[in-house]
């Protein structure tokens, strides 16, 4: 586990390297199962990337959003004056922190198309407007595997799945893995295990979804990380503020903090362009 100097240092280390390669890495948490925890990871973790680099985190749930209630946020507009024609995307950049950028979600809204499969390819063609100026730009998905979320992976870099080691979830995240690979998903997949009583249990339900993968999909996946389950948690989300700013020297904080720096180091790693 990294210290904190350690963990700066290699910060600052990883971003002078990659400076060479200005392009945007873009992450989508997903979940088959809704109350995994990807927002409360999503936040986080871009916040602790934030700390030496500039990140955008949107909120692409238009009905259910949390993602400002987490941090107590009131956002003027949301993604729904996108999806509505109302606001290009880079007119609905809030800023948190100065690198720390949020696009919300909406709650409660009605007339949607059924299809904004067709709003996903215009997004990314919005965000190649605005990409130069982030590192990296998350999307935290809605649960579940509609049309127009498997469109959004599919045109993300890296795919992270958030799961449990509930055998419901597990699940779940087996069956976003086998619709990726339906939809001929080229990018990158890693799995984020939350909410682990212990580590030992993080790890069986690793090897349960790796298992599976591997004999039915003939795949190999990438373990990003565990997170305990913890009061502290719960108590941050309460307060509605950032786990890593509330209690940063919590094991859950440290474990975050340690994803992160994994996060960082893979994309580098992996040269990731966002084309």
């Amino acid at each position: 586990m990294f210290g904190q100097a350690e963990r700066v240092l290699e910060l600052k280390r990883l971003k002078s390297e990659s400076e060479i390669n200005s392009e945007v890495k873009t992450f989508a948490f997903t979940s088959g199962k809704g109350g995994t925890g990807k927002t409360f990871l999503s936040l986080n973790i871009g916040y602790a990337l934030s700390i030496q680099f500039k990140v955008l985190i949107i909120d692409l749930d238009p009905n259910l959003s949390n993602a400002n209630i987490m941090i107590n946020e009131i956002p003027k507009k949301t993604i729904y004056n996108f999806y509505s024609g109302q606001n290009l995307l880079e007119e609905l950049i809030t800023e948190y922190s100065s690198n720390l950028h949020f696009i919300f979600g909406d709650s409660g809204k009605l007339g949607y198309s059924q299809s904004r499969c067709g709003s996903v390819e215009q997004l990314f063609n919005q965000l190649k407007k605005i990409q130069h100026k982030y590192d990296f730009i998350f999307f935290d998905t809605g649960s579940g595997a509609s049309d127009e979320i498997i469109s959004l992976l599919q045109k993300s870099d890296v795919n992270v799945l958030v799961t449990s080691p509930e055998p419901t979830a597990v699940m779940d995240a087996y069956v976003m893995i086998k619709l990726l690979n339906g939809n001929n998903y080229a990018g990158k997949k890693a799995v984020l295990i939350n909410k682990c009583l212990d580590q030992e249990e993080g790890q069986t339900a690793f090897k349960n979804l790796e298992l599976a993968v591997n004999h039915f999909l003939k795949e190999k996946l990438l373990l990003m990380g565990m997170i305990n389950s913890d009061r502290s948690v719960t108590e941050s989300i309460i307060a509605q503020d950032l786990l890593l700013k509330k209690i940063p020297d919590s094991i859950v904080s440290q474990q975050i903090f340690n994803i992160a720096d994994q996060i960082n180091e893979f994309a580098h790693m992996a040269n990731i362009l966002h084309t």
